[in-house]
């Protein structure tokens, strides 16, 4: 196995579960030494206990949505591992309702979540990165980021807003020689489905047949993690779903019209 990540520093958001636990192992066995942040102390260190090399691992419980916590975490991280090597944005959540159903509330629940709270974290640790002249920023964002699909519309916009930021700062970026990288996973079987809100700002309880027949977590994990070997800076996975980002771009008309069908 590649040396690539041995003893670097990896800083994990939304690390509890789904996509992000499967790459705290994952980046474990690749002999990176791991950050994990989530908002579950508990779940954090019943990970930890199972890596493949808890020595090298770290929990910060960290809520993202509190932006001084958020700072403050990651001043403490640059401090305790000034050669930070990699942040990897995998916290967010999910949505499932049609645009009249949804409160406003929601909308600005996922933007806060899924955007600001990423641009306020990277921007933090941003300093550090452009100081070493080296780094990796890895954003997961989906291929809702590329097409919006109904029921969708809070979580299409929160990454569609993902790609316009990060497209930009790679611009700016590799004159400093950090790599920005946009992670655009289709359906995986993890619980963002049963975990998504509802247009009441609840959560949906239940789970989406197509995550449910997705990729594995443990999968996207590998993937992930050799991309950033090969330093790409997007990234598209997944099965039949890809083909609405192909069509979107050839045939922009035709999605339209796939996408009103399913809408009913």
């Amino acid at each position: 196995m590649s040396t690539y990540f041995n003893n670097k520093p990896v800083w994990i958001t939304g690390a509890s579960s789904g996509i992000g636990k499967a790459l705290a192992h994952e980046l474990s066995n690749r002999g990176a030494h791991v950050i994990l942040s989530a908002r579950s102390t508990e779940k954090l260190q019943a990970i930890k206990t199972k890596l493949s090399h808890p020595e090298k691992a770290e929990v910060v419980t960290l809520d993202m949505l509190d932006e001084e916590a958020v700072q403050t975490a990651a001043l403490e991280i640059q401090s305790r591992y000034p050669n930070l090597f990699m942040l990897i944005n995998n916290a967010g959540r999910s949505q499932r309702s049609k645009v009249i159903d949804t409160d406003y509330s929601v909308y600005k629940d996922l933007m806060r979540l899924n955007y600001f709270s990423v641009v306020n974290l990277t921007k933090s640790i941003l300093p550090t990165l452009y100081k070493n002249k080296t780094g990796h920023i890895i954003t997961l964002s989906s291929v809702a980021g590329k097409l919006g699909a109904p029921q969708r519309s809070g979580y299409a916009a929160s990454k569609h807003a993902l790609h316009g930021f990060f497209d930009c700062l790679r611009s700016e970026a590799w004159h400093s020689g950090v790599i920005v990288t946009l992670i655009c996973p289709g359906f995986v079987n993890t619980p963002i489905a049963h975990n998504a809100v509802a247009g009441d700002g609840k959560a949906l309880g239940k789970s989406d047949p197509d995550n449910a027949n997705g990729m594995s977590p443990d999968y996207v994990a590998k993937a992930i993690c050799d991309a950033a070997e090969k330093k790409k800076e997007e990234v598209l996975l997944g099965g039949k779903e890809l083909m609405g980002i192909r069509i979107k771009r050839f045939f922009p008309g035709l999605l339209r019209s796939i996408l009103k069908k399913k809408s009913k």
